[in-house]
């Protein structure tokens, strides 16, 4: 069966459950704003925005989930469904959610595609790390949860304010970085932290293919194998910025060579981990940039 005729399919078990049980979902949901948010970034600064009057539902709630090879259950669906605000990374990110969507129209839901404010498909789609991004999204969330909720408007600006002067306080750490370090050159396994790393200036000295064959599952070639191993080796590198998420041969052995040869290790990650919030976990990782630099 291809995906989607599986998609039409969970779509149809759908609309059947919703029809023996209508009364349920809002129950399950409760009163608030509906949003589901597909990666736990989104979700966490919606719920920082919304307080008390939304309803957050991550589809991707593990942190150690993989949007590439994600399979999405009726739960995902019905949620999807019965949302009034969906928020996507998109550029091919999280592309089953848009067939979700598809196959399941609601007059009045928004959809709001993070990657499509500056991007578009083929770009690095890691753009929770972009801070124009960052802040182009709080913005559009916010507006739109003070036309769902005008009552509650002034506690949304309150906490728009919040996570806007961190977004400002991370642009003057970044800026600070990029006075200090511009041109210093550092080695990644994955294009995951690229967007921080432009932003302060930094050379990235891996080969694009190795973080390419990386993010994609494959094993990179020999001499881009090589290549990396030699950066490291002779300290051609400030920093290595590794993926703690990927665990493989290939970068596993890298990691070895960096702490034999004394180049810092910069642990970054694809999702939000448990237990913080997006201020907590970005502010650690750029922290952690600029001590190895």
């Amino acid at each position: 069966m291809n995906p989607t005729s599986q998609y039409l399919l969970l779509a149809a078990a759908l609309f059947a459950l919703a029809g023996c049980g209508a009364n349920q979902s809002a129950s399950v949901h409760g009163s608030g704003v509906q949003i589901v948010a597909i990666e736990r970034v989104y979700g966490d600064l919606a719920q920082q925005l919304g307080g008390k009057d939304v309803d957050v539902i991550t589809t991707l709630n593990s942190p150690s989930a993989d949007p590439h090879g994600y399979e999405p259950s009726t739960r995902d669906a019905d949620a999807i469904a019965n949302a009034d605000i969906v928020i996507e990374n998109g550029l091919g990110y999280d592309a089953f959610a848009d067939k979700l969507i598809a196959a399941s129209p609601r007059a009045g839901r928004e959809v709001i595609d993070v990657g499509a404010f500056f991007h578009q498909t083929g770009d690095n789609p890691h753009v929770w790390y972009e801070t124009a991004t960052l802040r182009r999204f709080t913005m559009a969330l916010a507006s739109s949860l003070e036309t769902r909720l005008p009552a509650a408007r002034a506690s949304i600006e309150r906490r728009r304010a919040s996570i806007l002067a961190w977004i400002a306080n991370l642009e003057m750490r970044l800026g600070a970085m990029r006075e200090t370090h511009a041109g210093a050159r550092v080695a990644i396994t994955e294009p995951v932290f690229d967007y921080v790393l432009h932003e302060a200036r930094l050379t990235i000295a891996t080969p694009a293919s190795f973080a390419h064959a990386v993010e994609e599952g494959n094993d990179p070639a020999p001499q881009d194998v090589d290549t990396m191993q030699a950066l490291l080796a002779n300290r051609e590198v400030a920093a290595l910025v590794y993926n703690s998420q990927t665990i493989e041969p290939a970068t596993t052995r890298l990691l070895a060579v960096a702490r034999a040869a004394h180049v810092h290790v910069v642990p970054v990650s694809e999702t939000l981990p448990g237990g913080e919030t997006t201020q907590i976990w970005i502010d650690a990782e750029v922290g952690a940039l600029d001590r190895a630099l």
